[in-house]
């Protein structure tokens, strides 16, 4: 018998949906609450719908109340509830959460050119250090997992805490993280064996999202 045919997990990593501040001036989220926009809840409708013939034994969100809601929408079509865990929410960012790309520049020039350089030996003023979000984020991933060996789950989470799970898996350097596309209401899906290692079945899927979404 292969590696392949042995019983796996199968893991969904879904993106939320998108928020009220993209429609008016994008900033860094992180750990804020910011709420799904009409937009963001009509395209994780249609993931609701695309998803809505598979099967799934656990749903699990962040505690972000972006995530939450896009739990709840998509786990609605499984007539399921969404646990939420607070080690799945994003970086928290400090002093640059709800600033824009230009307002970081412009009061943080240093600073913020320093974390473009390298994210893991610099943190935002206040904010999470890449490998302490690494070490919470991974942990709660494997305890997800090893409640669930050789089931299918879904985790809604966020961009951040996505791109950090891949990597990891995938064993590519945190400073590379953003070569990871993660749009709004992606699909990412994995098989994961007992070895931990996983093979990637489907990368930033978003075909089934209507064009006029």
């Amino acid at each position: 018998m292969s590696a392949m045919e042995y019983p796996c997990t199968k893991i969904y990593l879904i993106r939320h949906g998108d928020t009220i501040d993209e429609e008016t001036r994008k900033v860094y989220k992180g750990s804020i609450n910011i709420p799904l926009s009409d937009r963001g809840r009509a395209r994780i409708a249609e993931v609701g719908r695309f998803l809505s013939s598979f099967h799934f034994d656990r749903f699990y969100t962040s505690m972000l109340s972006r995530c939450v809601e896009t739990g709840a929408i998509i786990s609605g079509f499984h007539g399921q509830t969404a646990s939420a865990d607070m080690g799945l929410n994003e970086i928290s960012f400090g002093e640059w959460e709800g600033l824009s790309f230009d307002d970081i520049k412009d009061k943080f020039p240093e600073r913020f050119d320093a974390w473009l350089e390298d994210p893991i030996r610099h943190t935002p003023p206040g904010g999470e250090p890449l490998a302490d979000a690494r070490t919470r984020i991974m942990r709660t991933f494997h305890a997800i997992i090893d409640r669930n060996r050789g089931g299918t789950i879904a985790v809604i989470s966020h961009a951040g805490v996505l791109k950090i799970i891949l990597s990891t898996l995938l064993s590519v350097d945190l400073r590379r993280m953003h070569v990871f596309a993660q749009d709004y209401g992606c699909i990412d899906v994995l098989d994961l064996y007992d070895d931990n290692i996983p093979v990637i079945r489907l990368l930033n899927y978003g075909l089934h999202l209507q064009e006029n979404l």
